[in-house]
């Protein structure tokens, strides 16, 4: 189901304070016996610059708006506006570093923040590769039977399934798809650690 318009804007706002509270707490979103893999290196250094300028703009109405009680509606508006901007920026920075993709002994599973969350069980992988290819267009797509999940408009794995899946995306709603292409900071370790071994039907140690 395509979540669009105020739901999608409420759906990211409710996974931001989710995802503050795990990074609080230190409880990332990880299975035990589980390998994680960062997928934030390329972009996470824009994020922070968007929450600094967020957090600069709150600074900026303090020192701008007269303090006259004719402007307090003013002063009061541009400052909740504010403060949700910088929550907001928080909420999508903590949500790329406690929702890590992970392989495990079960399969992998994909992450996209709190939102995006795919699991492959071991029989439903064919091949996994580091592969880094350029995307343009959209940051989540569907192309030839092919999901893409860049990050910087760039993938570094890609998945191939032993048969076409229907899978759930954000924003797509049901898909069917026969390779997953992802982002991993870790594109050669990731793939090691995810290509499946046919002879136990388990992942490659």
């Amino acid at each position: 189901m395509k979540t669009t318009g105020f739901g999608a804007v409420a759906a990211m706002e409710r996974d931001g304070w989710a995802s503050l509270g795990r990074w609080v707490r230190r409880r990332p979103d990880v299975e035990p016996g589980t390998q994680t893999f960062a997928y934030h290196g390329a972009t996470l250094p824009l994020m922070i610059v968007f929450t600094v300028v967020s957090a600069l703009e709150v600074v900026a109405v303090d020192v701008m708006v007269p303090w006259s009680p004719a402007w307090l509606w003013l002063r009061v508006t541009l400052l909740v506006v504010g403060v949700w901007g910088v929550t907001f920026a928080l909420g999508m920075v903590a949500g790329v570093l406690v929702h890590p993709h992970t392989v495990g002994p079960d399969g992998i599973r994909i992450r996209g923040g709190r939102a995006l969350d795919i699991r492959l069980p071991i029989p439903a992988i064919a091949r996994v590769r580091a592969a880094r290819r350029t995307r343009d267009g959209r940051s989540v797509q569907v192309e030839d039977g092919v999901l893409h999940l860049p990050a910087a408009s760039q993938t570094t794995v890609e998945i191939e399934l032993t048969e076409p899946r229907a899978l759930t995306v954000p924003r797509l709603g049901e898909v069917t798809v026969r390779a997953v292409h992802l982002h991993a900071d870790d594109a050669r370790g990731f793939a090691r650690a995810a290509q499946p071994d046919r002879s136990t039907g388990r992942r490659a140690q």
